[in-house]
C-alpha cells in the first residue's frame, strides 16, 4: 500500500467520488463498467511512471470477474515504455484465468506497441465496438466447442 506523510498529496493523486466511479490518479481517470458478460476499463489521459501501478491494479482486480475484459485505451495520450510490461502482465494473467481479454488502442499505444510487442503477443483493436464482438465472438466459440 502507498502511504503519504502529507494525507492531502494523497487525496490529489488518487481520488474518486460516488456515480458512475470515476477513480483519478496522477493525471489518469479510470472507470468500469459491464456490457453483457464483458467488464470494460476505461482509462483515460497519460499513464506514465506515476501511475502505471495504480492503472495496472485498476485493471488487474477485473481479471477473472467476468469471461471478457476490454482495456479501452482509446482516449490516452502517452504511455510510458513500463506499460507495456503491464500490459503483458494482463495478457499472461487473463489467459491463465480463463478471461478473454484485448485491448482497444489510441494512435499513441499503437505506436508504442509497434515498438514494443512486434510479435503482436498484446490483442488489439482499434475501438470499443469491434473488442465487444471480438470478445463475445470468442466466448461464443468456446462455448460451441465445449
Amino acid at each position: 500500500m502507498i502511504t503519504s506523510r502529507y494525507p492531502e498529496s494523497a487525496l490529489r493523486g488518487f481520488t474518486s467520488h460516488s456515480g458512475p466511479c470515476t477513480v483519478y490518479c496522477n493525471g489518469t481517470q479510470m472507470r468500469a463498467h459491464c456490457r453483457h458478460d464483458v467488464t470494460v476499463v476505461q482509462v483515460t489521459g497519460e499513464i506514465d511512471a506515476t501511475n502505471i501501478d495504480r492503472v495496472y491494479h485498476y485493471a488487474h482486480r477485473f481479471v477473472g470477474v467476468a469471461p471478457g475484459l476490454i482495456l479501452d485505451l482509446s482516449e490516452v495520450d502517452f504511455m510510458s515504455a513500463k506499460g507495456i510490461f503491464a500490459l503483458y502482465a494482463l495478457t499472461h494473467e487473463c489467459r491463465t484465468a480463463g478471461t478473454d481479454w484485448i485491448v482497444v488502442t489510441s494512435p499513441a499505444i499503437s505506436r508504442l506497441l509497434r515498438i514494443g510487442d512486434p510479435s503482436r503477443v498484446i490483442p488489439t483493436t482499434d475501438s470499443e465496438h469491434q473488442a465487444l464482438v471480438a470478445v463475445s465472438g470468442h466466448q461464443q466459440t468456446s462455448k460451441s466447442a465445449s
